[in-house]
């Protein structure tokens, strides 16, 4: 069958052109799509790798802090164990205080002048409950006392002394406290070296 084309032949060209025109515009759509298709899967794996990271972060961060929080327990319970070993350092120190300020009383009682009917210690505070033959007496046992390195000096203090009469003897019934000091060690080797029992 035979074709004949009835079109100018001028009108020929600017078809062709406009065809080119849109098969040019259609590539460059093409063309568009693809470059955002390749930005996009590149950006969703930047987006997912990102997502990851951020996840093993968080994971590390838990985990710090979890250690942070042991090491805060372990840092309470250091500070507890050395207030323990503190007070029991003290304790060693002072375990045979008590002995030592009975032995200091034994040393400074004048035996001959004064008994002591009762004793008690409460805290740091001795008491002393007894009769001498008199007030002097009294004064110099609590001066003795005063001079011992395990009493305060300034700590002996006469509660109470009043008369009695006892088997006909007139006497003084004394109530009177001290105060007990761990001494330095200068001192407490000087105490060691008691002096003798005075008469």
């Amino acid at each position: 069958m035979i074709r004949i084309n009835l079109l100018p032949i001028g009108r020929r060209p600017v078809e062709e052109r406009i065809r080119k025109e849109i098969y040019g515009f259609f590539f460059l759509v093409f063309l568009s799509l693809i470059v955002m298709a390749y930005f996009h899967v590149g950006h969703t794996r930047e987006i997912k790798r990102i997502t990851i990271e951020k996840k093993n972060l968080e994971k590390d961060i838990q985990r710090y802090q979890e250690r942070q929080k042991q090491l805060d327990d372990l840092k309470k319970q250091e500070q507890m164990l050395k207030q323990k070993l503190a007070v029991i350092d003290t304790l060693m120190k002072n375990r045979d205080l008590p002995v030592r300020v009975l032995d200091e009383l034994a040393i400074r009682i004048p035996s001959d002048k004064m008994w002591i009917k009762d004793l008690s210690q409460k805290g740091g505070i001795l008491t002393l409950v007894g009769v001498a033959r008199g007030n002097e007496t009294i004064a110099q046992f609590m001066e003795a006392l005063a001079k011992s390195p395990y009493i305060d000096a300034n700590g002996v203090v006469l509660k109470q002394s009043r008369q009695v009469n006892i088997q006909g003897y007139k006497l003084k019934n004394f109530n009177l406290t001290a105060k007990i000091v761990v001494p330095p060690a200068a001192k407490e080797e000087e105490a060691a070296k008691k002096p003798e029992k005075k008469t």
